[in-house]
C-alpha cells in the first residue's frame, strides 16, 4: 500500500474493532480557517455597516452633543462585544450543533471529533474554542500542530479532540447485498455514529462474502457489539449481521434525509 494511503490515526475500541482515521492535515485546516474568517468578516461588516447607518441617523437626528455622544460610545461597545460574541461563538455554535464541522471545515471536507473517536461533544467544542482565542495570537497554534504527531493545536490537546479528513464511502446500497427487507427495518438512531465508523460498517458488509465463516462471524459479533454498546441498543435478538444491516440502512436514510 502506498504510504499516503495509509491512516494517520488508529482507535482501537474495547471490542478490538479497529477504526482507521486520516488526520485532516495543515493545509486542509489552513483551508478551512480562510473560508470561516471571511464568514466571520462578512458579519462584522454587517455589524459595522450597521454601526455607520446608526451614526448617520444620530448625526442627522438634531439631538445634544451630550446625547449623540452617550449612543457613539454605547453603539461602539455594543458592536465591538457582538463582533467578540461571533468570533468566538461562531465556531463553538457550528461545530456543536454540525457535530464538529463549521461551513469551513464542511468545505474542506473536514470534522472534529473526541480523540475516542466519537462525535465531538458541547462541553470539548467550548474548551477547544475558548483556547482558540490563545492559539490566534501570533499563530502560536501552529506550533503543537508541526510538533504533535496527530496534528493538534493547543486546544485539540486541552479538549482531547484531533481533526480528520472525511473520507465517506457511498452512501448507496448498489454494492452491497443486504439479506432483509430495508423497508421493514426497524429505527435505529445514528446521530452518534461518526464517519470512520460508518466506514467500518461499509467495509464490513462489502467483505464479508470473501471471509471464511469463522473470521466472519467473529467480526461481525465484535462490530455488532461496539455499535450496541455505543447505541445503547439492550435487544440483542437480531444476529449480528442483521444488526449491522439495520444500522447501515438506518444511517444511510439519516443522510439522505439530511441531504434534501
Amino acid at each position: 500500500m502506498n504510504s499516503m494511503d495509509k491512516p494517520d490515526y488508529l482507535i482501537s475500541t474495547p471490542e478490538n474493532v479497529d477504526l482507521h482515521l486520516e488526520l485532516a492535515g495543515l493545509g486542509n485546516r489552513i483551508v478551512a480557517a480562510l473560508v470561516d474568517s471571511l464568514a466571520i468578516g462578512a458579519i462584522d461588516c454587517l455589524v459595522l455597516t450597521v454601526l455607520v447607518i446608526l451614526a448617520m441617523a444620530v448625526e442627522a437626528s438634531g439631538g445634544s452633543t451630550e446625547v449623540k455622544n452617550a449612543v457613539y460610545f454605547w453603539s461602539i461597545c455594543i458592536s465591538i462585544f457582538v463582533m467578540f460574541i461571533v468570533s468566538f461563538g461562531y465556531f463553538a455554535i457550528f461545530e456543536g450543533i454540525w457535530q464538529g464541522q463549521t461551513p469551513g471545515k464542511k468545505v474542506a471536507g473536514i470534522r472534529v471529533i473526541d480523540n475516542t473517536g466519537q462525535p465531538v461533544g458541547w462541553g470539548a467544542v467550548l474548551i477547544r474554542n475558548f483556547v482558540r482565542m490563545f492559539d490566534g495570537i501570533s499563530y502560536i497554534g501552529i506550533l503543537p500542530m508541526i510538533l504533535d504527531k496527530n496534528e493538534r493545536r493547543f486546544g485539540d490537546l486541552c479538549a482531547g479532540t484531533i481533526v480528520i479528513r472525511e473520507r465517506l464511502q457511498s452512501l448507496g446500497s448498489s454494492e452491497l447485498r443486504i439479506l432483509g427487507n430495508p423497508a421493514n427495518e426497524t429505527v435505529v438512531d445514528t446521530g452518534q455514529i461518526s464517519p470512520a465508523e460508518y466506514n467500518l460498517i461499509v467495509s464490513f458488509l462489502k467483505r464479508r462474502e470473501q471471509m471464511g465463516r469463522i473470521e466472519r462471524d467473529r467480526l461481525a459479533s465484535e462490530v455488532a457489539g461496539h455499535f450496541r454498546d455505543s447505541l445503547n441498543v439492550f435487544d440483542a435478538s437480531d444476529q449480528p449481521e442483521r444488526f449491522i444491516e439495520k444500522v447501515f440502512i438506518a444511517y444511510k436514510r439519516r443522510a439522505e434525509l439530511l441531504a434534501e
